[in-house]
């Protein structure tokens, strides 16, 4: 079976906090969370601020609710980047170079020695960041890779992966 396609790149330690970031952003339900906790941050904030506003009960949950949004926040834009630099430091397989070989029937994936076939048919979408193609596959578990844009030589490239999915019926978003 001849190949259609090969990417290769090395992973850096900022591509798992942007793929991360664009996993979330693409997600329904992080951002109806994420829109939630920005309308409970400001009117707890409100409510603090302005006298007179709410009711005492309110007055006694806003503290509460403040420090619970922005515990949230911080944990989102602060120690998940931290804990996945940690991550990339302390397991040298999230560093090794990935070899993504492109076949009509499935997708290799290739990190240092190790293996694995991905058939199309377990590739629920692929997410396009901008910067990065995130592919989500759904099988007996989960499996989450992407290709950021220095993996492809040009536009041109870029559109071809892109192409190829959408051929194979596979949603891009």
């Amino acid at each position: 079976m001849e190949p259609i396609l090969t990417l290769q790149y090395t992973p850096e330690k900022r591509d798992y906090v942007r793929a991360s970031r664009v996993l979330a952003r693409k997600s329904p339900w992080f951002l109806i969370v994420g829109a939630v906790i920005l309308v409970a941050m400001l009117g707890a904030a409100v409510i603090l601020i302005l006298p007179g506003v709410g009711s005492d009960g309110l007055r006694q949950t806003a503290p509460v609710v403040l420090v619970a949004s922005l515990g949230y926040a911080l944990y989102f834009l602060l120690l998940i980047p931290i804990q996945l630099g940690r991550a990339y430091q302390s397991n040298p397989h999230l560093r090794m170079p990935r070899i993504l070989t492109f076949f009509d029937s499935h997708l290799e994936m290739r990190i240092g020695e190790q293996s694995v076939e991905l058939p199309w048919a377990i590739l629920q979408q692929v997410i396009d960041g901008g910067d990065y193609l995130l592919m989500l596959f759904k099988g007996d578990q989960q499996v989450f890779t992407f290709i950021p844009n220095r993996a492809v030589d040009d536009g041109l490239t870029r559109q071809v992966v892109i192409g190829f999915f959408k051929a194979k019926s596979i949603p891009v978003i």
